[in-house]
């Protein structure tokens, strides 16, 4: 097997141990994401837009897709792609630029600050596939990168705040950092005494199974209390890679939540929806949240009434476990909290 680029030759110390994985030819990072997405002529196929559209809507948001998910089987593949390929709608101006009013939150470079005792920490603004609903639309894909002053910023911003106890890294994908970055940045946070929780917003499982190595297992369990933040939105994405990547995690007793996202065309089925939380349970993979959409400008074409979600939630209720059934809310930025959906 290839050893991932993003795997780093360790410091000196107990933190990380040789990955038992054969080694193979070394390729860079970027070797690694153009080998593990569709070619653009292949999407813009798939997605079937004129090419002045399509150069109108990266604009606003790259596309970048995983190559693996073509081996899903039909009808279940085109749910599955309709998040992530480009759509006509995404140049419609209904909506709003940042729905969560982040930027007003915003006191250092790379710090959110919306709630009292916890931050998102921006780390980056890349991910390894991109999402047509997301709510940073805004800011992924496209520069400015963070600096190293941002990255002391933020920090020195937390420090300051013994307020905060939990820092949620996210961007962006945080686990396209290599292994060293994420090792500092997870050494500084818990050097901050105030700091006890960290968690890592992540859809790297679907996105870029190879990335999560038994190094990086090994290097997130090093910093727990840590919990990972993930997004599956649809039975299908379990493939053979997927389930090992949540393994190689959940088997050093690593913590997954899943936050869905309630999308029109994708999820918005009981029955799909009750075969999703299903399999997460089997992965050891907790339903966290099911979000109503955020109304991002160009997303709306994703959107399904809340009545529609209140019937799913009905739906799981009367067929599995509660343990199973997610959380129904919606992220109201002039609420304290998210605002529960259901009952």
């Amino acid at each position: 097997m290839m050893r991932s680029a993003f795997e780093r030759k360790p410091e000196p110390g107990k933190h990380l141990s040789p990955d038992p994985t054969p080694a193979g030819e070394q390729v860079s990072s970027g070797e690694i994401f153009r080998m593990s997405a569709l070619r653009q002529k292949e999407w813009q196929r798939l997605a079937n837009l004129p090419e002045e559209t399509i150069q109108l809507i990266v604009q606003r948001l790259p596309v970048r897709i995983p190559r693996h998910l073509m081996r899903i089987p039909e009808p279940d593949r085109s749910a599955v792609l309709r998040q992530f390929l480009p759509h006509r709608n995404e140049l419609d101006s209904d909506g709003l630029e940042d729905p969560l009013q982040e930027e007003k939150h915003r006191p250092a470079p790379l710090v959110i600050h919306r709630y009292r005792n916890r931050v998102l920490f921006l780390r980056t603004n890349l991910c390894a596939g991109y999402c047509r609903y997301c709510t940073r639309a805004r800011i992924v894909g496209k520069p400015p990168h963070p600096t190293r002053r941002d990255v002391e910023e933020s920090l020195a911003y937390i420090a300051a705040h013994p307020e905060i106890n939990e820092v949620i890294l996210s961007g962006g994908d945080p686990l396209v950092l290599s292994d060293q970055q994420l090792h500092s940045l997870l050494q500084q946070l818990r050097n901050i005494p105030h700091i006890r929780i960290l968690r890592v917003a992540t859809r790297i499982f679907l996105f870029l199974p190879h990335r999560v190595t038994n190094r990086l297992a090994e290097l997130l369990a090093e910093y727990q209390p840590l919990y990972v933040v993930t997004q599956f939105n649809h039975p299908a994405e379990f493939l053979p890679d997927v389930d090992r990547a949540i393994a190689c995690l959940v088997n050093r007793g690593i913590p997954i939540l899943n936050q869905s996202v309630l999308l029109r065309g994708v999820n918005d089925d009981p029955q799909t929806m009750l075969n999703l939380v299903q399999k997460l349970i089997e992965r050891r993979i907790r339903p966290y949240y099911l979000h109503q959409l955020d109304p991002v400008q160009g997303s709306l074409h994703f959107r399904v009434p809340v009545s529609r979600g209140k019937e799913i939630i009905n739906h799981l209720r009367a067929n599995i476990g509660g343990y199973a059934v997610p959380t129904y809310v919606f992220d109201d930025p002039n609420e304290p909290a998210k605002k529960l959906l259901y009952p």
